[in-house]
């Protein structure tokens, strides 16, 4: 049950630094890019909610796949993100 308000804590904090960087970079982020953001981000607290539910369960090896299943569309989304909504235009 902690672990989950750990997860959410994370999530919020994920969040709020994005919004901090944003900011202080001055990059303009559309509405729709803020949503696919935290689809994003939600997606992550996904598969970190996946691991840590299957590693309760005792079942480490299940854990292991489907993090590495599921982690690599996180990663892949996170660098597409970072690569293509948060730069600055020039």
């Amino acid at each position: 049950m902690l672990i989950q308000l750990l997860i959410g804590a994370l999530v919020v904090a994920a969040l709020w630094i994005l919004f901090n960087y944003v900011s202080k970079r001055g990059i303009k982020i559309l509405w729709w890019q803020w949503g696919i953001t935290a689809l994003g981000v939600l997606y992550a607290a996904f598969v970190v909610e996946v691991i840590v539910a299957f590693i309760q369960e005792g079942l480490l090896q299940g854990a292991l796949v489907m993090g590495l299943a599921t982690g690599i569309v996180a990663v892949v989304w996170g660098v597409l993100l970072s690569r293509f909504v948060f730069v600055k235009a020039s």
